[in-house]
């Protein structure tokens, strides 16, 4: 049941944000020589050992595990590919708890207010 709420929370983060960018393009982790325009503005992101969702399938559990998550998602955040965790509220203890990034991609927070059914 987490895990189905945890897919429904990552796929209206990515539906509804409007920022969302295809699988491929989430897990690149190098910026494109053809793209030179962008890469002299963005940060060029090194080469990791492990892809973002590599990244994502290894730490998701633990971050679900927290109390007040609800999902996490593979994203991008300006421009780079980045870990979205969504939550149902903000609270000193989540904050101290949520990493700022894991294993070099910088972690988001949504807060999204509780997630009901319709």
């Amino acid at each position: 049941m987490k895990q189905q709420l945890a897919v429904l929370c990552a796929a209206l983060l990515l539906a509804g944000c409007g920022r969302a960018q295809p699988r491929p393009d989430v897990s690149a982790d190098t910026v494109r020589p053809s793209d030179t325009a962008r890469a002299q503005k963005a940060p060029v992101v090194s080469q990791r050992s492990r892809t973002i969702d590599d990244v994502l399938a290894a730490h998701n559990d633990s971050l679900l595990a927290l109390p007040g998550v609800l999902g996490t998602a593979a994203a991008r955040c300006e421009g780079s590919p980045c870990i979205r965790v969504l939550v149902s509220r903000m609270s000193d203890e989540l904050r101290r708890r949520l990493p700022s990034q894991l294993e070099g991609f910088p972690v988001r927070v949504d807060v999204t207010g509780p997630v009901v059914p319709h």
